[in-house]
């Protein structure tokens, strides 16, 4: 297809490798993102109108050798708006508290490796500038109640939110590229973002 060109309605340059990517998760421990495989069982709750709404599973995974968690995720987009809600249920097997690292994909390129903004809950990175493509600023929103920090690894910018298994949370995650309609500076759409808490 050619939805990696721009041809007047936006483009999709946003390649996340084994990333985390727009707000995906792992569970954090020993300072290592412990992530699932691909996700299984779609089931499309709402297709139109104003709001898409759909629901997805992750098979268990292991965290190290200590214990195996899985997840069961639902996402709603509304149209218009610029972020999206993901409800989260994790599971594991066993009942103590668990970190999780809400990701978004590090980006470096000749015009350097973007900006990041942290605060309570909430963590956003602007990316370089692309000549070719612009730039994207994606932003996580988490709960201040959850919130326990900021991490990184080699390919992720880390918002940390602890939880407690089977019990789900929410949180939402925005984005603007430089080059669309709604946000022509970083600065704008971080007014933006700050303004949702």
């Amino acid at each position: 297809g050619r939805y990696h060109e721009d041809q007047g309605e936006g483009l999709d340059f946003y390649d996340v490798g084994r990333s985390r990517g727009a707000g995906g998760l792992g569970v954090w421990h020993d300072n290592k993102l412990w992530t699932s495989r691909n996700y299984r069982n779609p089931r499309i709750a709402k297709s139109g109108g104003d709001v898409a709404r759909f629901s997805v599973d992750y098979a268990p995974w292991p965290v190290d050798v200590i214990r195996n968690v899985s997840e069961t995720r639902s996402i709603e987009l509304r149209t218009g708006s610029s972020f999206m809600s993901l409800t989260s249920r994790i599971r594991s097997n066993t009942p103590d508290p668990l970190i999780i690292g809400l990701g978004i994909c590090k980006r470096r390129n000749a015009q350097g490796s973007g900006r990041v903004v942290k605060g309570p809950g909430l963590l956003t990175f602007h990316e370089p500038d692309d000549p070719a493509h612009g730039a994207l600023s994606i932003t996580i929103l988490a709960p201040t109640a959850l919130a326990i920090g900021h991490a990184e690894d080699a390919e992720n910018h880390l918002l940390l939110i602890q939880i407690t298994p089977d019990q789900p949370f929410t949180y939402e995650v925005g984005s603007s590229w430089n080059r669309g309609l709604d946000f022509q500076t970083s600065e704008a759409f971080d007014r933006y973002a700050s303004g949702r808490r």
